[in-house]
């Protein structure tokens, strides 16, 4: 578990932490528990088995030909791997920064963790897809685009290390691996944070959370310590709104004093 560190409360902010901590559902600072290697295909499920009948052999060429492509491609690339269930491994999920909001919600940040086909760039890219073949998501390129990521850290680390006073923005971006889980099928282990509040859309899940503002160049948006404290705290840690109206007022023990002397009253006045 990961120990919170206290951050010094300036102003009516409330402050806790600076690093990720540890959440109900075991997603922190190291990501989520997603293990490609466990949600990858065995000999078995493809079907290959030791023999020496004809079909024995096709379908250990078949196999031989699925872990290339699953290595390399994340898809059929050839007629002979179609149908074995090729995907992209991996997981995308959004992992909270330690950092509130200007509105008082919980700050996160966006992790993609399924391979988006670009480790070799744009060029190569196209070209690939010129040629009739699928993008480069498999295993292989997927572990380019995790260094690349790991060795520019600006995004995580500006939500991480910025002014301490951000503004965010709120998106819904897909969570979850590419066929639509975002618990392990075998163990029911979630592999994202409160997984109770993704919903369904499109076959996939997705998540609504409130990240790191950007302005048109892609820079993060931190406000000032008095910008922060000024703002309106319109949203609870959750993200969700705070509640307006009757409801709100209501809510207030002075309000509710109030409103049962007036109904006491009104009472006396229609008795006599």
């Amino acid at each position: 578990m990961f120990i919170e560190m206290s951050v010094p409360q300036q102003g009516s902010e409330k402050r806790t932490s600076i690093l990720p901590s540890m959440a109900p559902s075991g997603i922190g600072f190291f990501g989520s528990p997603y293990k490609p290697a466990d949600q990858m295909k065995t000999p078995p499920q493809l079907g290959i088995r030791v023999g020496n009948s004809m079909g024995d052999v096709v379908n250990a060429v078949k196999g031989v030909g699925f872990y290339i492509d699953q290595i390399g491609f994340g898809g059929p690339s050839t007629g002979l791997t179609n149908g074995m269930g090729l995907k992209p491994l991996g997981v995308n999920y959004f992992i909270k920064t330690g950092a509130q909001c200007s509105n008082g919600a919980n700050m996160w940040h966006y992790m993609q963790g399924i391979p988006e086909g670009n480790a070799f760039g744009d060029k190569v890219k196209q070209a690939m897809s010129e040629m009739g073949n699928p993008s480069l998501r498999g295993l292989a390129p997927g572990m380019l685009e995790d260094v690349e990521n790991g060795l520019n850290p600006a995004p995580l680390m500006n939500s991480l290390f910025g002014s301490g006073y951000p503004q965010c923005r709120q998106e819904t971006l897909m969570v979850g691996d590419y066929e639509g889980h975002i618990a392990d099928p075998s163990t029911g282990e979630p592999w994202i944070s409160d997984p109770e509040t993704a919903t369904r859309s499109g076959g996939v899940y997705v998540q609504t959370r409130w990240v790191q503002d950007k302005d048109r160049f892609g820079r993060p948006v931190s406000l000032t310590r008095d910008e922060w404290v000024a703002a309106a705290k319109t949203h609870n840690e959750d993200g969700t709104p705070k509640s307006e109206g009757f409801e709100q007022i209501m809510s207030k023990p002075a309000t509710i004093i109030t409103v049962g002397v007036l109904c006491l009253l009104a009472f006396a006045v229609v008795r006599r």
